[in-house]
């Protein structure tokens, strides 16, 4: 029992080395892969130079890496700047309506004062 246990710990200790250079070498066969140059399918010709397409708040811009099917592109900061103009535009709106509604409280208030004779 005892030989048998040793066998298997020298037969582990022994193979790990060997287990180690075998994924190295998947290692190297996956980034020797990466580094050449895709394949061209017939009749399929790469677009280099493609323009970018708009679709509403989305533009789809052509790939620029290695592995990329499109590119979409999405303005934030014009999305997050709209969405702040539009609450101050609607903070601005109601505090010129509330301006409006005191000056013609006031103004009714006024007329009234005139009307009535509190000699």
């Amino acid at each position: 029992m005892k030989g048998l246990a040793g066998g298997l710990l020298v037969s582990f200790v022994c193979g790990a080395p060997v287990l180690a250079q075998e994924r190295d070498r998947a290692l190297e066969r996956i980034s020797l892969a990466l580094e050449q140059p895709l394949p061209t399918v017939r009749g399929v010709s790469p677009v280099e130079s493609a323009a970018p397409k708009t679709f509403g708040i989305f533009t789809l811009v052509p790939p620029t890496e290695r592995g990329e099917i499109v590119r979409v592109s999405v303005p934030i900061g014009e999305l997050v700047s709209r969405a702040f103009k539009g609450v101050a535009a609607a903070n601005h709106r109601r505090q010129e309506a509330a301006a409006r509604r005191k000056v013609e409280a006031a103004l009714t208030w006024f007329a009234e004062q005139q009307l009535s004779p509190t000699r």
